[in-house]
């Protein structure tokens, strides 16, 4: 699976941008600021409608615009299009002068209009970020987030029961907060309903996907720092993970509850741990082992999605090479050559050429330009060559 087409309007810092790319190595070079992380942004946002972290929507729109689009061909089996457009409504501003809310957004599917739980998943893409290399370090939030984000890609199904489990806990969470009302037994009872049935349907596929990871997990660790072995991975539950477990529970935490203001047990608070040789690995580990650790993830996210999709995913890879030592920047271009197509970004292209195919295809990016460059022949480093594709 490969993107063949990029077309951007009033994105972030892209004016008019339209682009067509082979598959292999997409390379985007240029100086920090200059829209690298933009253009993966909005490849993600097109394909996944999901965002980097910390970005909100606001400022994905070019300022003083009303409107944006992203437009992804893509080749799968056949040629397939998806196409987003996001219109600001009303006059609605933040205090600093960005828009706040009334957003419009119509998604398109072949150039057929859908609903936004039918647009995502056609395209499945991955991202490796520099915050993704302080996964394991993250607050549980951010482990949370990487499994929503990998599961996502994999099911619509998933996205449904997320996206209602959210809402649910939301109206849920403003109940708690209410201290003043009386306590509707009949409203809680449904509010603890759907919150168990969406809970534990989200909780199985978790539990399903760390249980691929952990059949996987040591040997793809080994393989990139061998004296890891031993190395584990566990779902770490907040509370009962099937149905009526989980009823059980959160009916009886009602005084508890009402106390905190907020849900205590669910999967937005269940977290997953990393282990070796029975010590959990923060605070054990050593950052290149915790890179090792990260890297292995990101080789089984992969396979996951490949299983169950039948389809290879398409790589977006932020800026990150420089974070590895020499062996491990050969493990990772190992891993990003298994993939049909790769967006990588960089400021520093002296360094990664000596590692990339000759057959990359390069592009420097300037101020919301992106302009074709051949591929450089820098001087070889010591001991090296040019990699063929």
């Amino acid at each position: 699976m490969h993107i063949n087409k990029v077309s951007f309007q009033n994105f972030r810092n892209f004016g008019r941008l339209e682009l067509k790319f082979n598959p292999g190595f997409i390379v985007l070079a240029g100086p920090n600021g200059m829209g690298k992380t933009n253009f993966l942004e909005g490849l993600y946002w097109g394909a996944v409608l999901r965002r980097f972290p910390g970005t909100k929507l606001g400022q994905l729109m070019r300022d003083n615009e009303l409107f944006y689009k992203i437009n992804l061909q893509f080749h799968s089996k056949d040629e397939e299009i998806l196409e987003i457009v996001s219109e600001r409504e009303g006059e609605k501003y933040s205090a600093q002068g960005r828009p706040a809310s009334g957003w419009k957004f119509t998604y398109r599917y072949n150039n057929l209009a859908v609903p936004r739980a039918k647009f995502a998943g056609h395209l499945p893409v991955i991202s490796f970020l520099p915050e993704d290399l302080n996964l394991l370090g993250h607050s549980p939030a951010g482990r949370r987030r990487y499994l929503n984000e990998t599961l996502s890609t994999t099911s619509a199904e998933y996205r449904r029961n997320l996206s209602e489990y959210e809402k649910t806990l939301k109206q849920r969470n403003e109940l708690l907060q209410n201290l003043e009302s009386e306590s509707n037994s009949g409203q809680d009872e449904i509010w603890n309903e759907r919150l168990a049935e969406y809970g534990s349907l989200i909780i199985a596929e978790r539990q399903k996907f760390l249980e691929f990871v952990k059949e996987r997990f040591e040997a793809a660790t080994t393989a990139l720092s061998p004296e890891l072995t031993g190395s584990m991975i566990d779902y770490r539950f907040s509370g009962s993970p099937d149905r009526q477990g989980f009823l059980a529970e959160i009916s009886g935490l009602g005084a508890r509850e009402k106390e905190a203001h907020g849900t205590l047990i669910g999967p937005h608070k269940d977290d997953f741990r990393l282990s070796w040789l029975d010590r959990e690995v923060i605070g054990y580990v050593s950052r290149g082992q915790l890179r090792s650790y990260t890297l292995a993830l990101k080789i089984l996210e992969r396979e996951y999605i490949k299983d169950k999709l039948s389809a290879q995913p398409v790589m977006l890879l932020d800026d990150v090479f420089s974070e590895f030592d020499e062996a491990h920047q050969r493990a990772l271009i190992d891993f990003l050559q298994t993939f049909d197509q790769v967006f990588l970004t960089t400021a520093h292209l002296k360094e990664v050429q000596p590692f990339l195919p000759v057959n990359s295809q390069v592009y420097n990016v300037n101020d919301g330009t992106i302009i074709p460059s051949p591929f450089p022949h820098f001087p070889p480093l010591e001991g090296e060559g040019l990699r063929e594709g």
